[in-house]
């Protein structure tokens, strides 16, 4: 034990052990068994090797290598190196290198291995939008696994790429009810699950409890909590809405849709806090100064009786979308708040022409001319 631990600290505290020269037996036999406990940076070591490494470790160990570089988005090097791992798992080894490996405890390259990986290079493949490729590479590793739920997931992301919803929510759901080990990728398929349940108008309860379990299994899914938030939103449920979105900005403080959001729950639909909406407005605006947010903080403005600002903030959202008939009906009333009536009437009848339910949105905000 002493031995093993002296050998470990001293090739971690001077260097690699590429730099120091072709590795011992004895050294590469610790770095296989933490490559093979998905070490990464033992795996690295292994890859550095030209000589003596094992087909199927050095096969595991890019797999591993390749998960590395997929969590830090290098997906080319991620392609390459799942690529290579099943170029070696699927030739022929030599029966001297799997008697080494058998006594070494390094197991098979097993169907269920192979599915996995297949599965991951699916999603780089995906992720390059190369989606023929991934679709190919999918199905080999639904045909070596039939029970792996993350190949499924990922075959449900290329239908739904292709917006084939009904067949995306089969896969889906298959790939939960067989279960995905890893985490993020349980939490990320619960969340795309209920966007897909609101492409085919399932129920909203479903599309909730997606979010919810997304959440469950990871709190750090913020698109989640956005998602969630606005199917409370069309529900009427704004006060559910208003707790998701003010979480999201604690979460996403860079966020401006996050910011903007939460303002315009505050102004239009509960009509209070118009001091927390003008903060939030405003922060918006600092991270991204969109129309859409100079309109949200005009409402602010309005409900505040600040005309002035309220007709510069529309002015500046028009400018921003001439086409925005919110805005374009907010400067009108900020305009006959002032005195413009003249100005107030054009801008009214061209933001009714352009959407004719506007004035009765306007009066749900509490605002009429």
């Amino acid at each position: 034990m002493i031995r093993t631990v002296c050998i470990v600290f001293v090739l971690l505290a001077s260097g690699t052990v590429a730099a120091q020269g072709r590795m011992s037996d004895y050294v590469r036999g610790i770095y296989e068994e933490r490559c093979l406990k998905e070490d990464v940076s033992a795996c690295r070591e292994l890859l550095a090797e030209d000589f003596g490494v094992p087909a199927a470790t050095r096969a595991r160990a890019l797999a591993v290598r390749g998960q590395a570089f997929m969590r830090s988005n290098a997906i080319a090097d991620a392609a390459a190196d799942f690529a290579n791992a099943l170029k070696i798992a699927e030739t022929p080894q030599d029966p001297a290198m799997a008697k080494l490996d058998a006594a070494r405890g390094v197991s098979s390259l097993t169907s269920e291995w192979r599915s996995m990986v297949q599965a991951r290079l699916a999603d780089a493949l995906l992720r390059r939008t190369d989606k023929a490729n991934a679709r190919v590479a999918v199905e080999k590793a639904i045909k070596l696994d039939s029970r792996n739920g993350y190949a499924y997931s990922i075959r449900a992301r290329l239908s739904g790429s292709d917006q084939q919803w009904p067949a995306a929510l089969a896969d889906f759901d298959r790939a939960i009810e067989l279960g995905i080990t890893d985490t993020t990728e349980r939490a990320l398929s619960l969340y795309r699950r209920g966007l897909v349940r609101g492409m085919l108008k399932r129920p909203a309860d479903s599309q909730i409890a997606d979010f919810t379990a997304a959440l469950v299994a990871d709190p750090s899914l913020s698109a989640a909590l956005e998602a969630r938030a606005g199917v409370y939103q069309d529900l009427g449920r704004y006060e559910e809405a208003l707790r998701d979105y003010d979480a999201l900005t604690l979460r996403e403080p860079k966020y401006a849709a996050g910011f903007n959001a939460a303002c315009w729950t505050r102004a239009a639909y509960l009509k209070r806090d118009f001091e927390k909406a003008r903060e939030q407005c405003d922060r918006a605006l600092a991270l991204a100064a969109e129309p859409n947010t100079y309109d949200s903080a005009g409402l602010v403005a309005l409900q505040q009786q600040r005309w002035q600002d309220a007709w510069a903030l529309y002015d500046k959202a028009v400018k921003g979308d001439a086409k925005m008939a919110s805005a374009m009906y907010g400067r009108g009333i900020a305009a006959k708040r002032l005195g413009r009536r003249p100005e107030a009437e054009a801008d009214l009848a061209a933001a009714m022409r352009m959407e004719a339910r506007v004035a009765a949105n306007y009066l749900s905000y509490g605002q009429a001319p």
